[in-house]
C-alpha cells in the first residue's frame, strides 16, 4: 500500500504551490491513476514516491514504512520506472536495457538474461527476435513495451508510469493499454500512473485521483463512482459531458446478460466478447442495427454467445440494469 499523508510541495523562491496537502491510499495490486489538466502536479506527485522530488510538508509511506527510511537510490532500485519517452539506452542492445537495474543489484549474467526473456515473451516481444536488436530498430509502440519490461526487470513490487503510451498514435496506443491490463491480471503490481487523458484514466485506473490547478485533490474514488458521482462542477466539467458514453467503457460485452440468438444472424454486425460496450455501440450503430451477435474472443467468424440490443445497452448506461459479476 502507497500513503499520501498530507503532502505538498512548495518550491524555494517561487512560493508556488504544486502539490498541497495530499491525502489517500493506493491498495495492493491497484492502479491508481492521477489525472488533471497541465500544472496540476500529477507528475510531481509521482515523483516524490521514488524521491525524484522531496516533498516539502508530509510524508509518503510505502507498506507503512517511510520511503526516506532509506536512502533515494535504494529506494528507486526497489521501484519501476517507464516514461513516455521510453529512455532506453541507444547504445545498449533491448536484452542489456531491460537488464539495467538487476545489473546494479548485482545478479549473475544468466539469470538476467533469462529475466529478459521472460519480459520479452510478456509484453509480446519474441526474444529471438528482439533480445540482440537497438532501440533504433524498434517502433515506438515496440520500444513502449521494452520500457515497461526494464521497470518490471528486478520484480518491483511497486511501479511508476508517467505517460506511458503517450508518444504513439492512438491504435498502437490502445494497444498497448490492452497488453498492459493483460499483464497486470497477472502480475497485480501497485502502480502509480501518470496522464493528462480522462479516457485513458478511465480504462486504466482502478481508482482515479483528479487534481486541479494548485495540486489540489478534487476526487479520488473509483472510475464508476466519478463518472456517476462526480463531486464538484471542477470534476464534471473535466470528466466531460459524455460521461454516460465513458461508463460504458468500464464494462466488456462479455460481463453482461446476452439475448438468445434467433436465426442466423448473417446481417447482424459481429460483436467480440471483449469488446466494451462502448466499442459495442459504435458497431452496432455503424452497422445501422438495433442489436449484434456477440461472438467468442478471436472468432468473429463464429462461436455466437447471443446478441446484445441498443436497448440493453442504453439501460445499462443509465443504471436500469446492472452487469453481472
Amino acid at each position: 500500500m502507497i500513503e499520501f499523508k498530507n503532502v505538498s510541495k512548495t518550491y524555494a523562491g517561487s512560493n508556488v504551490t504544486v502539490v498541497n496537502d495530499l491525502t489517500f491510499e493506493i491498495p495492493d495490486g491497484d492502479i491508481c491513476v492521477l489525472v488533471g489538466p497541465s500544472g496540476c502536479g500529477k507528475t510531481t506527485s509521482m515523483r516524490m514516491v521514488n524521491r525524484l522530488i522531496e516533498p516539502t510538508k508530509g510524508e509518503i509511506l510505502i507498506d507503512g514504512q517511510k520511503n526516506t527510511s532509506m536512502s533515494g537510490t535504494q529506494l528507486r532500485r526497489k521501484i519501476g520506472y517507464a516514461i513516455q519517452q521510453t529512455g532506453l539506452f541507444p547504445h545498449r542492445t533491448i536484452a542489456d536495457n531491460i537488464g539495467t537495474v538487476p545489473g546494479l543489484l548485482g545478479w549473475d549474467k544468466d539469470r538476467i538474461k533469462s529475466r529478459a526473456d521472460e519480459l520479452l515473451d510478456l509484453v509480446g516481444l519474441p526474444p529471438n527476435q528482439y533480445r540482440d536488436r537497438y532501440p533504433a530498430e524498434l517502433s515506438g509502440g515496440q520500444q513502449q513495451r521494452v520500457g515497461v519490461a526494464r521497470a518490471l526487470a528486478a520484480d518491483p513490487p511497486i511501479m511508476l508510469m508517467d505517460e506511458p503510451f503517450g508518444a504513439v498514435d492512438p491504435i498502437t496506443r490502445d494497444r498497448l493499454q490492452n497488453e498492459f491490463l493483460r499483464i497486470q491480471e497477472d502480475i497485480k503490481k501497485t502502480i502509480v500512473f501518470v496522464t493528462h487523458d480522462i479516457d485513458e484514466a478511465i480504462k486504466m485506473g482502478d481508482k482515479i485521483a483528479i487534481l486541479k490547478e494548485g495540486g489540489i485533490l478534487a476526487q479520488y474514488d473509483t472510475p464508476e463512482n466519478i463518472l456517476v458521482n462526480p463531486a464538484s462542477d471542477f470534476v464534471q466539467s473535466f470528466v466531460g459531458g459524455d460521461r454516460v458514453l465513458k461508463r460504458l467503457s468500464l464494462t466488456r460485452v462479455g460481463d453482461v446478460d446476452l439475448e438468445p440468438a434467433n436465426g442466423s444472424g448473417e446481417n447482424l454486425p459481429r460483436i467480440n466478447e471483449g469488446w466494451t460496450l462502448r466499442d459495442a455501440l459504435s458497431e452496432i450503430i455503424g452497422a445501422g442495427a438495433d442489436r449484434g451477435v456477440v461472438v467468442t474472443d478471436g472468432e468473429s467468424n463464429g462461436g455466437s454467445r447471443g446478441t446484445i440490443t441498443l436497448d440493453s445497452i442504453r439501460k445499462i448506461s443509465h443504471g436500469a440494469e446492472t452487469p453481472r459479476g
